[in-house]
């Protein structure tokens, strides 16, 4: 008799953990295309053109928001549709995440109020309770920040 309950109760733990990271990786995947959008808009409003002497052209920083953005995004929101919950899924939804955080910070110029949205991002994917996508997350942020110190 035990030992069915505890089989039951481990099911029923396990269903509720997928049902938590099906929901946080769709969480993930509508935030990730937002801030693409939002690192376009910023590098429309701050920095849209670049001058030297009387020649104007668009700013680098509008092409990095554009495809770069475009590139961290299409991957995680892909696999958030095709394969919400998995191992796979959650890991790159972490480091896209990080990633997203290192261009929007890029695209602000470094600017320290841009980095509070590690942590903002940081809190989604603790939701979800998996400490090993923290740590990824974790990995990748410490790294861009040691790559960008050098």
């Amino acid at each position: 008799m035990e030992s069915t309950s505890h089989g039951t109760i481990q099911r029923l733990l396990s269903e509720q953990q997928q049902r938590l990271y099906i929901r946080t990786d769709r969480l993930l995947a509508g935030l990730t295309i937002l801030e693409w959008f939002a690192a376009i808009l910023v590098a429309y409003i701050v920095s849209p053109r670049t001058w030297a002497g009387v020649d104007s052209a668009t700013h680098m920083h509008v092409y990095a928001a554009v495809g770069l953005g475009g590139a961290i995004t299409v991957f995680p929101v892909l696999l958030a549709w095709l394969r919400p919950g998995s191992v796979l899924t959650r890991h790159v939804m972490g480091a896209s995440q990080m990633m997203m955080s290192a261009l929007l910070i890029h695209l602000s110029g470094g600017r320290i109020e841009t980095h509070f949205h590690i942590f903002g991002v940081l809190a989604f994917i603790a939701s979800s309770r998996d400490w090993k996508v923290m740590m990824t997350a974790t990995v990748v942020i410490a790294t861009d920040h040691v790559i960008r110190g050098i």
